[in-house]
């Protein structure tokens, strides 16, 4: 008897066309992150073959039925949606991948066929005529971006639970006519009540203890660049032996990170502030010595195309032995941001 399966396929669309490499490396983590979330809840049912770009590949041989289908790409849909909202509200970069986030939709792809495998040393993924069915349903012209399509199989495996809310499609392929049945979920969206998530900051950010001014002949992105994305941090921070962090997640507001020194860690927490006129970013800590709460704040305005006013703010809620011994602690601390800004600047310059 030949075996059976269900193949299901989430697929990710909406990013616009990137122009650099930021942009590019941006993309790739936002889209990892949404591919994780759709698999821990696609796998309660499904097997993974392969990650295909954007989309994910998946069999089922044993069955779901109708409705554990539908709850399940209800459910893909609300996560999805819910985390791109909440990426929104946290988001300290600018680039096009992340500007769009938002934008990106979700459609899925269900067919219902034969089983075959082929097995290539120790691979072995399922092969053959229901596979490229599937797969050449994702170029179709449905004219919704939200839906989940059922190939005629599928629909006539499901036939007796369906309602008068699917479309009739067909596709021509190498001369051959495919019909298939759609369902838009476009509503889906539009019900994500989202709350926004963002640990209440009540730390007084307009009266710093120390500020510093600097112009540096670099382009604004290329600064915040710098700045912000902590896998250059180690080219300006001397003082720390090396950053721990996700090299797989994108810095974001709420994102923390484990700072090695010579003598113990500093774990950050990713901040930030908002001005039209600016790029922020900033960090936070309770881990630094002779205080209960130490943030600092970088922030830079363009001046020309090629040159950015970067204003970096020190902020500190000092213990008792602090408060004591609060000119040291301003002069050592003044001292280590002049020596971290101008390798900043050496760095952005060059």
């Amino acid at each position: 008897m030949i075996q059976k399966a269900l193949y299901f396929m989430p697929d990710i669309s909406g990013f616009t066309n990137f122009v650099n490499h930021t942009e590019v490396e941006h993309s790739i983590h936002i889209i990892s992150e949404l591919l994780e979330i759709l698999l821990d809840i696609a796998t309660e049912d499904f097997e993974l073959v392969e990650i295909e770009g954007d989309a994910l590949f998946l069999f089922a041989t044993k069955i779901p039925d109708y409705k554990r289908l539908i709850n399940q790409t209800t459910q893909m849909l609300e996560k999805f949606h819910e985390h791109t909202k909440s990426y929104e509200t946290k988001r300290i970069c600018n680039c096009g991948s992340c500007r769009t986030t938002t934008n990106l939709e979700l459609k899925f792809l269900v067919h219902y066929g034969a089983l075959n495998f082929i097995k290539v040393k120790h691979i072995k993924k399922p092969y053959g005529r229901e596979v490229i069915t599937i797969h050449r349903l994702l170029k179709n012209k449905i004219p919704i971006n939200e839906y989940l399509l059922l190939t005629e199989n599928a629909y006539n495996l499901y036939h007796n639970s369906l309602n008068q809310t699917w479309t009739k499609s067909s596709e021509t392929y190498d001369l051959k006519k495919l019909d298939y049945f759609y369902k838009n979920f476009g509503y889906v969206k539009e019900t994500i009540n989202h709350k926004i998530d963002l640990k209440k900051n009540n730390k007084d950010y307009t009266s710093p203890f120390l500020k510093f001014k600097h112009v540096f002949e670099a382009n604004i992105d290329e600064v915040y660049k710098y700045v912000s994305e902590l896998k250059y941090r180690h080219l300006w921070d001397k003082e720390a032996k090396r950053i721990e962090f996700d090299e797989n997640k994108l810095n974001r507001i709420g994102t923390q990170h484990n700072c090695v020194l010579n003598i113990g860690n500093l774990n950050f927490e990713t901040i930030s502030s908002y001005d039209r006129n600016q790029l922020a970013y900033g960090e936070t800590t309770e881990d630094l010595m002779l205080t209960r709460h130490f943030s600092y704040l970088i922030k830079l305005e363009k001046e020309t195309e090629t040159s950015t006013k970067v204003i970096t703010e020190l902020y500190a809620e000092l213990t008792t032995v602090g408060s004591f011994m609060k000119s040291n602690f301003t002069r050592m601390m003044k001292k280590s941001w002049e020596n971290k800004l101008n390798n900043l600047q050496n760095v952005c310059e060059k």
